[in-house]
């Protein structure tokens, strides 16, 4: 994988926020990315109140537990990118956008092993030892993302999932973004949508149990934020602390009213 030479990396730090207008945002980015009207950014983001989130193509309408849902005030919302279903809750979420002018080779799979490499070294600032999974494994068929892993998502050295990450692909560009569990509030899914236990894979983890001390969202950032821009660096890539653009900030305004806060969208399977 190279990085074009001249390259510049925007870092945008956000506090957790409405999950669907976090979709909304993510899905602006990759318009301006795409368009040439932004540089390569990383975001790096969470989720309040807790949301349920679905891949882009999931069917999804039949197995979700509407009463729970309703009686615990969880957000639903449909993500612009592929994958199972996310229950966002304590973690720390990141989102990298790419065009294609900025990798080589732009694809899929490249993408993935480049943004595993930045996670990993963000894993590493906090003294764990991760991996990138080479194969995927666990029950593909089952509608939880934690249930199984896909290729080059990252697991701990001791092959349990950490990260479970999401990635869409078009013409100019690039968008992946993932869930970084900072304990297992997450596993409460099974409240909220009808999933069946996991087959031959182990249990998820979280970055508090790797640790076995309690992990905040601002110790996260710090760490993950260093760990891009460590990785990055080795590339001769500069990660540049950055906000949002006007412009992008009323993209996501209009694509949150028009797409991601309606039925139409989030219910469409």
């Amino acid at each position: 994988m190279i990085v074009t030479p001249g390259t510049r990396f925007r870092l945008i730090l956000d506090d957790p926020g409405d999950g669907q207008l976090n979709m909304a945002v993510d899905e602006a980015l990759l318009e301006s990315v795409g368009e040439g009207r932004s540089p390569a950014t990383v975001r790096l983001y969470g989720f309040a109140p807790p949301t349920l989130s679905f891949g882009r193509f999931q069917r999804i309408k039949e197995k979700i537990r509407w009463q729970a849902v309703q009686e615990d005030g969880i957000t639903l919302v449909r993500r612009p990118t592929g994958g199972q279903a996310v229950l966002h809750d304590q973690e720390l979420t990141y989102a990298v956008v790419l065009s294609k002018d900025q990798l080589e080779p732009f694809q899929k799979r490249e993408i993935y092993r480049f943004i595993a490499e930045l996670l990993l070294e963000g894993l590493a600032r906090l003294g764990i030892r991760g991996q990138s999974n080479r194969k995927r494994s666990g029950d593909l068929h089952n509608p939880d993302c934690f249930r199984s892993t896909g290729e080059y998502e990252i697991a701990s050295f001791s092959a349990k999932k950490l990260i479970g990450s999401a990635q869409v692909v078009n013409r100019s560009a690039s968008l992946q973004h993932g869930a970084v569990p900072l304990d297992m509030s997450y596993r409460r899914i099974d409240s909220y949508l009808a999933v069946s236990p996991g087959r031959d894979l182990e249990e998820p983890s979280c970055l508090s149990g790797e640790l076995g001390r309690p992990m905040s969202f601002q110790q996260a950032v710090k760490a993950f934020a260093e760990g891009f821009d460590s990785a990055l660096h080795r590339r001769g890539v500069k990660l540049q602390t950055g906000a949002l653009k006007r412009e992008e900030i009323l993209r996501a305004e209009e694509l949150l009213q028009r797409k991601y806060s309606g039925d139409e969208w989030n219910l469409l399977y």
